[in-house]
């Protein structure tokens, strides 16, 4: 699935966060990204690996600083020429645990060259920045410990929300009878970025599988080059090392391997993509209205097609 996301919406590079990974189940990793992409987990400030960093082999990528609740990097685009530092975050359930990243994004700004070049912090923060990002923000007991917290953060560190579209909440409390949603995935940005990628913005998109909304930073200005597609040139064909390449290369069980395939698929699968993705158009517009103004009986119909769903899906 995560693979399959990638592929439809082409990051460059991403994290993964609240992962539950092992370091001696690296394999799940590997088999989470496309080939030829590589990662970086925090293992060494959390044995489950809270965060992990994925890159493409399009990027060069430098890790300038790693704890428990944030992993910062460096990553060149060759093809533009262009560097950013980007922060991903998961910050801590708890408020006083959570300072410690506050202070972290402080010091960055104030003792590191990051505040005078393209810089985005990124991820689950754990945190609504005012309380009109929590759907009970109407109602007088709405928590707001460690809001304050935060927006001084974001002052001392000189970073403030990056535009943003997409679903206004990106997180919801998985209860039924009472459900909850909240905005505590946020894409912040420095001076520096606002004026290197005046067009980028975020955008939260449906959680799918998840509780929480994945965020997908566009940046208008990269221009995303796809690779060539393989072209046929007809003098290829007089080149004499050419019949004895075919003739090694064409095994004819192949494709009677093909056509035996393509009867299984037909007889036992047939529709299967398509019922996957009217599924999945059903299962996002549940949490487009769950994650925009969430009530019980879109909370108990998101749980029913997000189960069809993954069955469809595996």
């Amino acid at each position: 699935m995560v693979k399959d996301w990638i592929a439809n919406h082409r990051p460059l590079f991403g994290a993964f966060l609240e992962t539950h990974i092992q370091p001696s189940n690296t394999r799940r990793i590997l088999t989470a990204i496309p080939r030829g992409w590589k990662f970086f987990a925090n293992w060494d400030q959390h044995r489950t690996a809270r965060i992990v960093v994925v890159w493409s082999p399009n990027v060069i990528p430098t890790i300038y600083k790693s704890t428990a609740q944030a992993v910062t990097c460096g990553f060149y685009i060759p093809l533009e020429n262009i560097s950013v530092t980007v922060t991903f975050v998961y910050g801590f359930n708890a408020v006083e645990q959570r300072r410690a990243l506050w202070e972290e994004l402080e010091s960055m700004n104030a003792s590191t060259p990051v505040s005078d070049h393209p810089w985005a912090i990124i991820g689950d923060f754990n945190q609504i920045i005012r309380s009109s990002q929590h759907s009970n923000s109407l109602d007088l007991d709405v928590d707001i410990s460690g809001m304050d917290d935060m927006v001084l953060a974001m002052q001392e560190a000189e970073i403030f929300e990056a535009q943003h579209k997409g679903l206004p909440f990106t997180w919801w409390n998985n209860q039924d009878a009472n459900p909850i949603s909240k905005k505590i995935d946020h894409a912040l940005i420095n001076q520096a970025w606002a004026q290197s990628f005046s067009e980028a913005y975020a955008e939260f998109l449906e959680p799918l599988q998840s509780d929480h909304a994945p965020c997908l930073f566009h940046v208008p200005s990269m221009q995303r080059r796809a690779p060539k597609p393989f072209k046929f040139f007809n003098h290829i064909m007089d080149h004499p090392d050419y019949k004895e390449t075919v003739r090694t290369a064409w095994n004819p069980s192949i494709i009677l391997l093909k056509k035996d395939l393509r009867l299984i698929n037909k007889r036992h699968f047939s529709g299967i993509s398509q019922r996957v993705k009217e599924q999945e158009a059903a299962l996002s517009e549940l949490q487009k209205r769950l994650l925009t103004h969430p009530d019980p009986q879109t909370a108990a119909m998101e749980h029913e097609a997000r189960s069809k769903w993954q069955v469809l899906a595996k």
